[in-house]
């Protein structure tokens, strides 16, 4: 009788597994909620490095030394800022939705230069630059004196359980241009 009683049932052996069944769908939500956020956190990383990369690079690249003309500068800081952000393989193909945007603006320079570039890739990579355009990056910081401004976006999906947004991070740097042409 003593025996019986020892291993009778007391009610709570499927007590665990009710709970793990109630916690794990809540754990599994949390889980992809930190992944996807890590692949998003990720992705700004990227596209800041490769704003202040280029900035940094655009800062010390006279005028001469990126092709002897303004579009030409702009035009190899604008890939450069790309390739920086990992969103480029060549110049040529790039993460589709990314853009760039890279201004020089240099009031005491001889001819004063005050233009930027604008960068965007199709839905197939394919990357297409504007022609140089009068003043500073649209929506950027202006100061006074010399100085470079880049801008670099890419679009992230955002997956969570039950669905998914698209969100777009970016990044704004803005150097003193150091590399003032002297002819």
């Amino acid at each position: 009788m003593r025996r019986a009683l020892r291993t009778a049932p007391t009610g709570t052996d499927g007590a665990a597994a009710v709970e793990f069944g109630l916690l794990l769908p809540l754990f599994v939500m949390l889980a992809l909620g930190i992944i996807s956020a890590g692949f998003a956190f990720h992705a700004w990383l990227n596209v800041t490095h490769g704003s202040q990369e280029s900035a940094r690079f655009a800062a010390t690249l006279s005028i001469e030394a990126g092709g002897g003309d303004t579009t030409a500068w702009l035009t190899e800081v604008s890939d450069r800022a790309l390739a920086a952000a990992n969103l480029s393989d060549s110049a040529t193909t790039a993460v589709p939705g990314s853009e760039a945007c890279v201004a020089v603006v240099s009031p005491i320079n001889i001819p004063s230069l005050n233009s930027h570039m604008t960068v965007t890739t199709d839905a197939d990579g394919n990357v297409s630059h504007s022609a140089a355009l009068i003043g500073p990056c649209p929506n950027m910081p202006t100061m006074s004196g010399d100085y470079v401004q880049t801008y670099v976006a890419k679009p992230v999906d955002f997956n969570y359980v039950f669905g998914s947004t698209s969100l777009t991070v970016a990044s704004k740097s803005v150097n003193r241009f150091e590399a003032v042409s002297l002819s």
